[in-house]
């Protein structure tokens, strides 16, 4: 974490400060940062490569330079599970293949009433034989992650229902042909703007957090969500093949909660539960 000041804490149900909850969480931080300066950068030169240490800044840099790329690690297979685990209960079943899933979308479907098998991300052929299958969001470059594409294009084949949300989004796209590409500046934030295309022509307010965004061209997927900044698509459907896919996180927690209706219509879209 980089910030400019550490302060003490102020807020009366504090029970501790920044550094020693840093230091409790096994986080490396450092104050004293000029900030803005550091944004004002990052927004001339895009997303850049960083670290954080106590060695004289010449060995840091060659440290740095000698290090691997973010986009040549693939994360996804470092946090995914290594077990299947079975969550909630109901006749209906909806596979997640987990590529780093968050608890919220597991809570999502669960609290619906369904039964949820969460499934490592190179295990997806579990998640074949439910009646739905969901690929999770997690980190990295979705264009390492071909052998779990092939998860999505073998779930598209048996015309499953499919949800995508973040990186899985990526992943069904590009089982399905798309471009995926690098934004120069990610969607890192709680409040933006997602306008709705298709289902209620409404504009959203949610949760984004990737660097990567998708081109449908001849995948023939659809967007029918865009964020209206910058024209990034943050949903896609197909006209003829049960496929959702959302961008941005409907699940936010705290929130914003916008957009849990998305889960609504994956599972209606997959027969709802029973």
């Amino acid at each position: 974490m980089v910030v400019y000041e550490a302060t003490r804490p102020s807020h009366y149900k504090a029970v501790m400060s920044l550094d020693e909850w840093l230091k409790s969480s096994g986080v490396p931080g450092i104050e004293g940062v000029d900030t803005r300066a550091l944004v004002l950068k990052l927004r001339e030169h895009g997303v850049m490569m960083g670290a954080v240490g106590q060695e004289p800044p010449d060995e840091l840099l060659d440290r740095l330079r000698k290090s691997p790329r973010y986009d040549e690690v693939n994360y996804a297979l470092m946090v995914s599970p290594r077990e299947p685990e079975e969550l909630g209960g109901g006749d209906m079943c909806v596979g997640v293949v987990d590529c780093g899933v968050k608890r919220s979308i597991l809570r999502e479907l669960v609290g619906r009433g369904v039964k949820v098998l969460r499934v490592p991300c190179l295990r997806w052929e579990l998640a074949l034989d439910c009646d739905a299958v969901l690929f999770g969001p997690g980190p990295g470059n979705p264009n390492l992650l071909d052998r779990v594409a092939e998860g999505a294009e073998a779930a598209v084949e048996m015309r499953l229902p499919v949800m995508g949300i973040c990186l899985g989004h990526q992943v069904v796209s590009k089982a399905l042909g798309a471009r995926l590409y690098k934004l120069r500046f990610g969607h890192r934030a709680s409040n933006k703007p997602v306008k709705d295309l298709y289902f209620t022509g409404r504009t959203y307010i949610t949760t984004h957090n990737h660097g990567y965004a998708v081109d449908p061209a001849g995948s023939g997927l659809r967007p029918w969500a865009v964020q209206p900044d910058d024209g990034t698509v943050e949903g896609l459907y197909h006209p003829d093949l049960p496929i959702l896919t959302t961008q941005f996180h409907p699940e936010a927690g705290p929130g914003p909660r916008d957009t849990t209706w998305v889960f609504d219509k994956f599972l209606k879209m997959a027969g709802g539960p029973r």
